[in-house]
């Protein structure tokens, strides 16, 4: 567990607290007060802090790419159900608490960012991951990035299991492509941000980057990747794709080294690894200190300011423990029981 690279922990927790700060600025009556007193803050964080999700799409793609590097993919549909039994459990537990809270906080926030209840249609779409595609309306902040993550992976799992038969050069040079019509083409049509191929940019130089360590043809490969991106930004300047190859060349420069784990590193570790959690949890606990907000008559925003920050720390306490007390143990049980039933369809 704790042979991944440090840097890409960083990223992860940096990446997780800046957009939690992101919705805490963009929901709530706390961020209308606190926006009295430090405008310029508040629309920083609403207009700048969100592109901490080019820092996932990056990180996202490097960690896939090291999870099918040696291995080749003959089972793409097992795969995909792996990867979806791995982000569904918490995900659908965690959809279910946000219900709750919106249902609990209805009465004291009166806003159009509360969303509305949810029909079992609704929830269901949410539960295939497919509620962008079908325009329903979302029941939190961040679930469309869990479907574009899980549409994400598919399309790697896919190229793997196609193109990994011709060699690994043709695979690298495949996803190299992708990225590059991703980031000249498909990420300009804002239409199609509900689609991988409009993110695939900034996944696709991830995966790049994990696979530059292997070769000096895949180096190449993500150099070139990378030189093309720089044209793709002259084209048509975009700040989340500057952000995205800033990300991707630092992954890549960086050396490999052994980490010295010192217990603050530690806790940067745990950190990261619950930042999924947090990111689809943060949401419930903004609605929450809302209503409180809400029915505490408070107007001062140094008062906003202090118990935004609370909330904060509640959001990343909260996201801690349902990683390592309910995520971890339901994982390694569906993961158990999984490949116990994968063995019997693939023997």
């Amino acid at each position: 567990m704790l042979q991944r690279s440090f840097t890409v922990d960083v990223f992860k927790v940096v990446a997780a607290q800046l957009i939690v700060w992101h919705h805490f600025s963009a929901y709530g009556p706390m961020s209308d007060t606190m926006n009295l007193q430090w405008p310029q803050l508040i629309d920083w964080l609403y207009n700048n802090a969100r592109l901490a999700v080019q820092v996932f799409l990056v990180v996202g793609g490097f960690l896939a790419a090291q999870s099918v590097m040696n291995k080749t993919v003959t089972h793409p549909v097992i795969s995909i159900v792996k990867r979806f039994l791995r982000l569904a459990p918490i995900y659908m537990l965690t959809l279910s608490l946000i219900t709750l809270a919106v249902a609990l906080s209805r009465a004291n926030i009166n806003a159009d960012w509360l969303p509305n209840a949810p029909t079992f249609s609704q929830f269901l779409a949410h539960a295939f991951l497919v509620h962008d595609l079908l325009g329903v309306e979302a029941l939190s902040s961040g679930v469309w990035y869990v479907a574009i993550d899980f549409q994400l992976f598919v399309v790697l799992v896919v190229l793997c299991n196609r193109l990994q038969g011709l060699g690994t050069r043709a695979l690298s040079l495949g996803v190299a492509l992708l990225c590059v019509a991703s980031m000249g083409w498909f990420n300009r049509e804002r239409a199609l941000d509900i689609w991988a191929i409009y993110f695939f940019g900034a996944y696709g130089l991830g995966v790049l980057a994990a696979w530059a360590k292997r070769s000096a043809f895949d180096a190449g490969v993500f150099w070139v990747t990378a030189l093309l991106g720089v044209g793709a930004l002259w084209v048509e300047y975009r700040t989340r794709l500057n952000l995205a190859l800033v990300i991707a060349i630092w992954l890549t420069i960086k050396p490999k080294s052994m980490v010295h784990w010192t217990p603050m590193k530690r806790v940067v570790h745990r950190l990261a690894n619950s930042a999924y959690v947090l990111f689809l949890t943060h949401f419930g606990v903004i609605v929450v200190f809302s209503a409180m907000w809400n029915t505490s008559h408070f107007y001062n925003p140094v008062t906003a300011f202090a118990l935004t920050g609370f909330a904060w720390g509640c959001a990343v306490g909260l996201g801690l423990f349902l990683h390592e007390r309910v995520e971890i143990p339901v994982h390694h049980w569906i993961s158990h029981q999984s490949k116990l039933m994968f063995l019997r369809l693939t023997n």
